[in-house]
């Protein structure tokens, strides 16, 4: 299907994903933080506190607390009251009776930060992943060969000048994947690869078995500003619309925010 930027209603709707992206900097609008504060759990209050640096601190406040707040609004609870846990593979899931509701079964979220930006990732499937970084990080393009699959590294050997942008893009991608599918840093290698397009969604190369088929899985991938890029990845077996939306937008149904002027993807 497509991509939409915003629209109405608290959640995905059937065969959507919805993408929550923004940065760091709105917590200085208004009361923001201090209702991001009040979302969280405090157990994870505790793990805010122990980031020795105030902008990881913050990174782990706009992230969860946005998670809390999009979940709450999806399933009509508020937020605090949502409860976690972990699957046999460590990704984190709804506990009790939180994984039932409007979606007709366990919604399926993700999210990540990386230098000032944040990305949340709800879709109506279990098995959705989201990863956003900064491209402009000096990370050796050896290093991140390191988690790619043989055909990945070879076209960045022949891609010259375009390789590290390349990477990045195999780097997101795959990152999402591996969320997706709650193994993380663990995923063989060589379990997936993928092939980038210069005009259009990115698509699977090649997929291990195990994992289904390639058109079992759905990716989005684009610039969040210029400094950074983001990738989304859901296993729906029928094309699904992904829609984009500002975390100011989440934010401000529960209070005024001013959204910032930024470029959205």
């Amino acid at each position: 299907m497509g991509l939409q930027d915003g629209a109405s209603g608290p959640g995905p709707g059937p065969g959507e994903v919805l993408v929550l992206h923004g940065f760091t900097q709105v917590l200085a609008q208004d009361d923001v933080r201090p209702r991001l504060m009040d979302c969280l759990s405090p157990e994870e209050e505790a793990r805010r506190r122990a980031f020795a640096f105030p902008r990881d601190r913050d990174l782990f406040l706009l992230a969860h607390g946005v998670k809390r707040m999009a979940l709450g609004r999806c399933l009509g609870v508020d937020p605090h009251d949502l409860a976690f846990t972990r699957d046999a593979y460590g990704k984190p899931v709804l506990a009790g009776p939180f994984r039932a509701g409007p979606f007709q079964g366990e919604p399926g979220f993700s999210l990540s930060h990386s230098d000032a930006a944040v990305a949340v990732c709800i879709a109506h499937a279990p098995m959705v992943g989201v990863d956003v970084e900064a491209h402009a990080r000096d990370v050796p393009l050896e290093a991140m060969a390191m988690v790619m699959a043989d055909a990945e590294i070879a076209d960045l050997s022949a891609s010259g000048g375009a390789a590290r942008r390349k990477a990045f893009a195999y780097w997101t991608l795959r990152e999402a994947f591996a969320k997706a599918v709650g193994l993380g840093l663990s995923l063989p290698r060589n379990d997936v690869s993928f092939r980038l397009a210069a005009a259009g969604a990115p698509a699977v190369e090649h997929l291990a078995g195990h994992w289904g088929v390639a058109g079992d899985w759905q990716f989005h991938q684009c610039d969040l500003g210029p400094a950074h890029l983001l990738a989304a990845a859901v296993r729906a077996s029928s094309p699904v619309v992904w829609r984009l939306m500002p975390i100011e937008d989440v934010l401000a149904c529960a209070g005024g925010v001013i959204a910032p002027a930024r470029p959205v993807p």
